[in-house]
């Protein structure tokens, strides 16, 4: 059997995380997201994610329910899965779901306002990035 789709961790079906990052599906295709969640996987879709926050080798997710799960991956490990979706990451330690911004402040350090409430500072060198790629942005609706 093809290893890409049994190690695939994007699919409308559950399957395992894979073992690194290179195994994954092609980004335009991704719906769902199984995240190891304390004694199980829960499966999320990508467009219920609000923002993910990493703190060393954790990261944070914060759902638009509410939810926040911590899960034991790197940042950097879900930059890479989510990169091409609506998903930037706008300082070194967060990543945001464009369809979640509110209001993007521009002062001496930017900041955005999430649907939740929650603000976020972005990072200078990060700043230009996240103005072009919220420039460019179409919300897509998923089903």
């Amino acid at each position: 059997m093809n290893a890409f789709i049994s190690d695939s961790i994007f699919d409308s079906v559950s399957m395992n995380f894979p073992k690194n990052v290179e195994e994954v599906a092609d980004a335009a295709c991704l719906q769902k997201l199984l995240i190891p969640f304390y004694d199980r996987k829960r499966t999320v879709s990508v467009d219920e994610i609000v923002r993910l926050e990493g703190c060393g080798n954790y990261t944070n997710f914060f759902l638009k329910d509410g939810t926040k799960m911590l899960v034991s991956r790197t940042l950097k490990e879900y930059e890479t899965l989510l990169d091409g979706q609506a998903f930037v990451r706008v300082h070194k330690s967060c990543i945001v779901n464009l369809g979640f911004v509110r209001k993007f402040f521009i002062k001496k350090e930017g900041e955005l306002e999430l649907t939740d409430g929650q603000q976020v500072k972005i990072s200078r060198r990060r700043a230009q990035t996240f103005v072009d790629r919220f420039r460019d942005f179409q919300p897509i609706a998923l089903s």
